[in-house]
């Protein structure tokens, strides 16, 4: 985990950056909190912007805290994009610290009341995902109104590739279906197409689950008749093959997006995703 500086530090930093010189580039200067908020900024973007993505490939953005010099690059930019929701806690803390140049968005502010069991992975609802390319579409208009057509047009272009997804997801037989997950954050995906997820661990556990816990799920496993056990590629595969060893079944990657290490767009996760859970279909 990086360093935590103190606030006086991080605000004095903040405050002798503003205004100090000229932008490197006439592109918009974006910065998002993880991968998920930086593939949608990108995707509205374009050629028009520099989107910088805060949370390294391969970190946690639970875990992350950025340096002091990180936060003053933030109040450098045009826009800066966060989900909220305690998943980047670090940047819900920041944000109001930013100066009012900065025009800052919480991409599930519409959503403050629909939180399902402090799960903070709103984007693998489809429906909710749509909603959060608007805003930061509306972001990036309002900063650049030029290249605002521009953007609406890109954002319509990967909308029309989300309903299209989506459709595939309807028809492919997933109602009903209960899907065993070593952590629990697919809540708004299986409640879009009638799914039921099985946690071995809450979104919200921390540390290892108990001898007793996976012993409970290996025997829901074994009395569904479950084909497999599904972990997210970013926490590793440690506890999905125990169990799946235990249960005799397989453990497959179910990819919430929180980072990417090949680089793959929202479209692209959410495909192998379909492709993964109709393996599970008895």
């Amino acid at each position: 985990m990086k360093k935590i500086f103190p606030i006086m530090l991080i605000l004095s930093l903040l405050l002798s950056s503003c205004g100090s010189g000229e932008k490197k580039s006439d592109k918009l200067q974006v910065y998002t909190s993880f991968y998920a908020m930086c593939d949608f900024a990108r995707a509205i973007g374009g050629d028009d912007a520099e989107v910088y993505n805060v949370v390294p490939t391969g970190a946690e953005p639970h875990e992350f805290e950025p340096t002091a010099a990180e936060v003053a690059k933030f109040s450098k930019a045009d826009i800066f994009i966060y989900n909220g929701f305690g998943i980047d806690a670090w940047a819900q803390k920041i944000a109001p610290t930013l100066p009012s140049s900065v025009n800052v968005v919480c991409a599930s502010s519409e959503f403050q009341n629909e939180t399902k069991n402090n799960d903070p992975h709103v984007w693998l609802s489809f429906e909710r995902a749509r909603k959060q390319l608007e805003m930061i579409y509306k972001a990036f208009s309002t900063a650049d109104s030029e290249n605002a057509q521009k953007y609406l047009s890109r954002m319509t272009d990967y909308e029309s590739k989300i309903d299209a997804l989506e459709e595939d997801y309807r028809t492919s037989g997933l109602e009903g279906m209960k899907i065993f997950v070593t952590h629990g954050a697919y809540g708004y995906l299986c409640d879009e197409f009638g799914m039921e997820q099985v946690a071995l661990e809450s979104v919200s556990s921390s540390g290892d689950p108990s001898p007793s816990q996976m012993a409970k799920i290996v025997e829901e496993i074994k009395g569904e008749g479950a084909k497999c056990i599904f972990y997210d590629p970013l926490d590793g595969d440690k506890l999905a093959l125990a169990v799946a060893k235990e249960a005799g079944v397989e453990a497959l990657a179910l990819y919430t997006f929180e980072g990417d290490g090949e680089n793959r767009d929202y479209i692209t996760i959410m495909s192998e995703n379909l492709k993964q859970l109709k393996k599970a279909i008895k």
